[in-house]
């Protein structure tokens, strides 16, 4: 049996490409009438709750007529959040502009960095750190979200 995940994952992707979002999660957690179909999308700039309704309706509409899931289920859309762990070059250009705290590794030790995403190169990101540029590669990236600016 398909992996109920990347059946729905095969019907959200188009839908959040047409929609002009980036997929980032499909998750299926729990069983029978308590099951929950999570699916997060983002983009850069953020997405709104209008563009998470507009997917939903659509998805909901899609899943319907497949009928991946045998039980009845719940259909949660949603924004990452800030939360959502940063690892590579899209999840950084997807928040340029925004105030992310990374953690990284420093020769043995770690430290902790805030600033603004300036831009998501092909190997690294550039924060604005009070007015400094710091690059960060991203292989040195301990552990990177976005933070509140205060």
């Amino acid at each position: 049996m398909a992996d109920p995940a990347q059946v729905i994952r095969g019907h959200v992707q188009p839908l959040a490409d047409q929609a002009g979002l980036d997929l980032i999660d499909v998750q299926v957690k729990g069983a029978g009438a308590r099951t929950l179909v999570r699916v997060t999308v983002d983009r850069k700039g953020g997405v709104d709750i209008g563009s998470c309704q507009r997917l939903s309706g659509d998805l909901s509409r899609a899943l319907d007529e497949s009928d991946p899931i045998a039980s009845r289920y719940q259909l949660e859309v949603s924004s990452p959040g800030i939360t959502h762990p940063l690892r590579e070059q899209r999840d950084f250009d997807r928040v340029e502009g925004r105030v992310v705290s990374v953690r990284r590794r420093v020769d043995d030790a770690l430290d902790e960095v805030k600033g603004t995403v300036v831009k998501a190169a092909d190997a690294q990101v550039v924060l604005d750190v009070h007015g400094d540029r710091v690059t960060i590669a991203y292989g040195d990236i301990d552990r990177a979200t976005q933070a509140l600016p205060w």
